[in-house]
């Protein structure tokens, strides 16, 4: 899941690095990070994050009106946390289609 990555130009061999700590800031910051990374496909990640703390507030909603104690304590956690994976891994894939697309060489160190 954590994959680093790392992109060449190949003719200024210039070098631009994903690491595993890369992912963490995508999945906090998301659009953020695709502005900092000075990529496209900002408007489709705020799209996503919108999505995404909807869908998490409505399983929210759902679960504390459904769910017993106990399963609260897993399920909402893990909700937060497969929300955080999708839109990291939607990102980075973002941020690899960027460099793709202007000549990159996409490289797994």
């Amino acid at each position: 899941m954590l994959r680093p990555y790392r992109f060449e130009h190949p003719n200024t061999e210039a070098m631009e690095m994903v690491t595993r700590s890369s992912y963490v800031i995508a999945a906090f910051l998301g659009p953020f990070y695709i502005l900092y990374r000075k990529t496209s496909g900002f408007w489709p990640s705020v799209l996503l994050m919108v999505v995404l703390t909807g869908g998490l507030a409505g399983f929210w909603a759902l679960a504390l009106t459904f769910l017993s104690n106990r399963l609260l304590l897993f399920a909402l956690p893990l909700s937060v946390v497969i929300v955080l994976m999708i839109q990291s891994s939607f990102v980075m894939q973002q941020v690899r289609r960027h460099f793709r697309r202007k000549g990159w060489l996409v490289r797994a160190p």
